[in-house]
């Protein structure tokens, strides 16, 4: 039995994942950003990876930040920026990850990741071309 329950914990997709995990909704200045938060912890169920989404919704002055991270079924997914909208006035950029690779794997802990990202009018082609939106992975940005 001790064999058996050894040999379970090596496989990748039945080992328990412990994830970072909460929600925060806020409202701030532009000039206040970047924005830093912590999270709690969550263990997940045999073959769920850790989550994390970011909404940013840019309007004047203001930007109001949607944060989640918990649990999922869904498949890995490499860091994922979108640009919804670019301004001038509303902007909408949402940040998507799912992994599976470690323990609290789900880390983005300030929207300082998120600056620095290449504009619509030079990173994508269908958006220089005028689409009006764009999504780069988080190896793109620059710097």
């Amino acid at each position: 039995l001790l064999a058996f329950l050894g040999v379970t914990f090596l496989l990748p997709d039945v080992q328990t994942l412990y994830c970072q995990w909460g929600t925060v909704e806020v409202v701030k200045n532009v000039s206040e950003l970047p924005y830093e938060w912590t999270n709690s912890q969550t263990t997940c169920e045999t073959g769920e990876g850790c989550r994390e989404t970011a909404i940013l919704i840019k309007n004047g002055p203001q930007v109001t930040l949607l944060l989640s991270k918990g649990c999922t079924m869904e498949k890995d997914q490499e860091a994922t920026v979108t640009e919804h909208r670019a301004g001038p006035g509303l902007s909408i950029i949402s940040y998507t990850r799912v992994c599976r690779h470690g323990f609290f794997c789900n880390d983005l802990s300030t929207t300082d990741r998120l600056s620095g990202l290449p504009t619509a009018t030079g990173a994508n082609p269908e958006c220089w071309r005028g689409q009006g939106r764009g999504t780069w992975r988080e190896e793109d940005r620059t710097e």
